[in-house]
């Protein structure tokens, strides 16, 4: 199962010497606690959405790597070494920064003036799409392209609410990857964190609420079981209400949807000026 969280994203709710008291020191058991909760949100969220691209790993950058459309990376680079010989556009890190080398240098002491900053170490990025993302709710015209489960489709003729894999609509492109780029490349990765945040906040509660409870089901702190389900029977609040509301159907999340494979009813002209009219049904 792919990993969501980073060891850094628990800083936001536990410092790491209480969150190393109750793994133990064990960080095996903090990782099996974590699977285990991220089960417990994809339960809840499977029949609406598609949970294999919300929960997803984040990578650390590999040039040699081929990396999917919106995949994270963690970027960091081999440490500077005075006795090396750097060529231009070369990557290196030096006090928690990477640098990128403007026109190469000798072996000798770092040299600011021979170095362009790039960012801090370990910075996120992810894959820029090339098009915009399909959406079932947008008409698209003919030679319209999006993106959509990786694969780059052609709208064939106007069309609303019919999937980029229906053949009699669009024609399919490529899968669209990308390799051999680093993560400053502006045209191809963005910096920044595309991880749905709620997810995380969440994720992190529902984990550190079962390492509590592990200890000891009958100590787990009030503010961990709040954050759990409220801390009451009915469950009627945190993470467990949130998951509640959105299997349900009440509330609709900000995450990549199953989306259905009925067509909508749409118009469009034929070449003798007649209208022509699609109803809705199962392609």
């Amino acid at each position: 199962m792919s990993r969501l969280l980073r060891d850094i994203d628990y800083l936001r709710a536990i410092q790491n010497d209480s969150l190393s008291q109750i793994i133990e020191s064990n960080q095996q058991t903090k990782l099996d606690v974590e699977q285990s909760a991220q089960s417990e949100m994809i339960s809840y969220l499977i029949q609406r959405y598609i949970t294999s691209q919300i929960f997803t790993d984040t990578k650390v950058f590999d040039i040699t790597a081929t990396y999917n459309g919106k995949q994270l990376v963690e970027w960091t680079a081999p440490t500077f070494s005075a006795s090396t010989v750097y060529t231009t556009g070369q990557y290196v890190l030096q006090g928690g920064y990477i640098y990128k080398s403007i026109a190469g240098s000798a072996a000798h002491s770092f040299n600011a003036n021979e170095w362009t900053q790039i960012c801090l170490d370990k910075t996120l990025f992810y894959v820029t799409l090339p098009e915009a993302e399909y959406v079932n709710t947008i008409a698209y015209s003919a030679g319209d392209t999006v993106y959509y489960n990786n694969i780059l489709y052609t709208c064939l003729v106007p069309t609303i609410g019919i999937l980029p894999t229906n053949t009699q609509f669009w024609s399919e492109g490529s899968a669209y990857t990308l390799t051999a780029t680093y993560p400053d490349d502006d045209t191809k990765w963005t910096q920044g964190d595309n991880r749905n945040q709620q997810i995380v906040m969440y994720l992190l509660d529902i984990t550190l609420y079962h390492l509590h409870s592990r200890i000891n089901p009958r100590n787990v702190p009030d503010l961990r079981k709040e954050r759990y389900d409220g801390n009451n029977a009915t469950q009627n609040g945190g993470a467990i209400a949130w998951l509640k509301r959105v299997a349900s159907g009440d509330i609709t999340a900000d995450l990549p949807q199953i989306l259905p494979q009925q067509g909508m009813s749409i118009r469009w002209g034929n070449s003798n000026g007649s209208t022509i009219k699609t109803s809705n049904q199962l392609w």
